[in-house]
Parts: C-alpha cells; sequence; structure tokens
C-alpha cells in the first residue's frame, strides 16, 4: 500500500502533521473486496471508518427487494455509513463492492483518542464531514430540480469512466430512474454529439 501518496491526498483535504500521520496510520487495516462483497450490510453496527484505496462503492437503500442506489464511492472517498456510526445505531444503508477494492479500514474510537495530541486529526475530520454534507445536498437538490439527462450528465462529470466499470442498471438506479430510460438518453446524447 502507497501510504505516502495516502498522506498526500489526505493531507489535500486539511493538512496533518508527520506527527499526527505516523499515530493514525498504526490505525490502519487493509482490506481487500471482492466484486459484490459487502463491506456493511443494512442492520450490522458500524465501528470503522473506511478509506477507498480502489475499486467502486455503491451505497444503496432495500425495500422490499427493491434495491435504490443512493451513491458511488470512488478512490480518495470514505465509503462510512456516518449516520450508524456517529449515532451508534444499526446501519440503514448497504455498502458494497462493485470491482474488487482495496480499503483502507481504521477504529473510530481509536481515531477520536488520538484528538487531544494532534488537534489537526480533529480539524481534518471535521473537514471531511463538511464535504460529505456539502456534497448530499448539492446532489439532493440536484435529483429534485434537474431532468434525468442532466442528472446523468453530472454523473458523468462527477464520477469519470465510472459507466464503462459498473453496471448500466446501477447508474439508473441512482438516477431514479428505468435502465431503458437511460439506455434511451444515451441514445439521445450520442445522437447529439
Amino acid at each position: 500500500m502507497k501510504t505516502e501518496l495516502i498522506y498526500g491526498n489526505l493531507n489535500r483535504i486539511s493538512p496533518i502533521t508527520e506527527e499526527a500521520w505516523a499515530d493514525f496510520q498504526k490505525l490502519f487495516e487493509p482490506l481487500v473486496l471482492k466484486r459484490n462483497e459487502y463491506l456493511v450490510r443494512e442492520g450490522s453496527m458500524v465501528y470503522y471508518c473506511y478509506l477507498l484505496v480502489d475499486g467502486v462503492v455503491r451505497v444503496f437503500y432495500n425495500n422490499e427487494g427493491n434495491e435504490y442506489n443512493k451513491t458511488f464511492f470512488i478512490p480518495g472517498m470514505f465509503p462510512t455509513p456516518l449516520t450508524a456510526l456517529l449515532s451508534n445505531a444499526p446501519a440503514a444503508l448497504s455498502f458494497q463492492a462493485l470491482v474488487q477494492s482495496t480499503i483502507i479500514r481504521f477504529s473510530y474510537k481509536q481515531f477520536r483518542e488520538l484528538f487531544d495530541e494532534h488537534r489537526c486529526l480533529e480539524t481534518f475530520l471535521l473537514s471531511v464531514m463538511e464535504q460529505e454534507w456539502i456534497k448530499k445536498e448539492r446532489h439532493d437538490i440536484q435529483m429534485v430540480t434537474n431532468n434525468a439527462t442532466t442528472n446523468y450528465l453530472i454523473f458523468r462529470k462527477d464520477y469519470p469512466g465510472l459507466e464503462n466499470l459498473i453496471s448500466q442498471y446501477h447508474i439508473a438506479s441512482y438516477l431514479g430512474i428505468t435502465p431503458i430510460q437511460l439506455s434511451r438518453i444515451r441514445a439521445q446524447l450520442t445522437k447529439s454529439d
């Protein structure tokens, strides 16, 4: 695992001192998930934070056998069920690898214990939470105010190349449309190019 690269990427979110990084990375546990393997299942308790190093993870809600994709995580993102983690409640969502994925997990409790000694880690966590909140709010507004074509174009911009890695079914579910509707949108866009 390329810890220097990970350190550089995390440092771009919020500066982390070398001393804090040395203590933080002691908490790291690498995981490799196979395609379709679950990182977190709905109903399970969550004690870890996760950093996606390589791969794709989807987050979905299951309603009586119907799956609704909520979001996707790509490398450099944190596929962590924050509500479950912070409220000490079972996860309401499932997190599943769509391709083989490399993940670093670390204990949230042990991470928080580092805050007294390394305030920069607390600032880092706050920055990640702020970015996630902004992303979620923007996504929620876009999904109800834009048409499906516009949302598909935003998806392609936000997740470049992802449509070539995952099933069109997953993209359609994320957009709140059927795979047939997505196929029509893609055909229209191809015609207009």
